[in-house]
């Protein structure tokens, strides 16, 4: 088939001979229950979740859940093959104990 998925220049995607996005360019998600211990003023918490098949350079995000603490800003990169480090920064000037909970973990192929 030969064609590209719509997007930016090249396409999103390639498909492949049925017409389908091939499994390597496909979003990986997975769940992971993080309970990150208390983060003082103006510091981090970094966490770790497995999301098979993500590799340094792809693109990472998470879904924090809806009771996350007002001042606590999450962000996410794939640390390692299979690995995607999750930080949260404390831009309170308290110290905040986030409570453990369910957090959605996507991952993007970057090629």
């Amino acid at each position: 088939m030969g064609a590209t998925a719509k997007g930016a220049a090249g396409g999103l995607a390639s498909l492949n001979a049925s017409g389908r996005i091939p499994a390597a360019q496909k979003m990986l998600v997975a769940t992971a229950t993080l309970d990150f211990a208390s983060i003082a003023a103006g510091a981090v918490g970094t966490l770790t979740a497995t999301v098979t098949g993500a590799a340094t350079g792809d693109f990472a995000m998470v879904a924090p859940p809806g009771n996350l603490t007002a001042g606590l800003v999450p962000s996410a990169f794939v640390s390692s093959a299979n690995t995607v480090t999750i930080r949260i920064i404390n831009g309170t000037a308290g110290a905040i104990d986030p409570a453990s909970a369910t957090w959605g973990i996507a991952v993007i192929p970057a090629t």
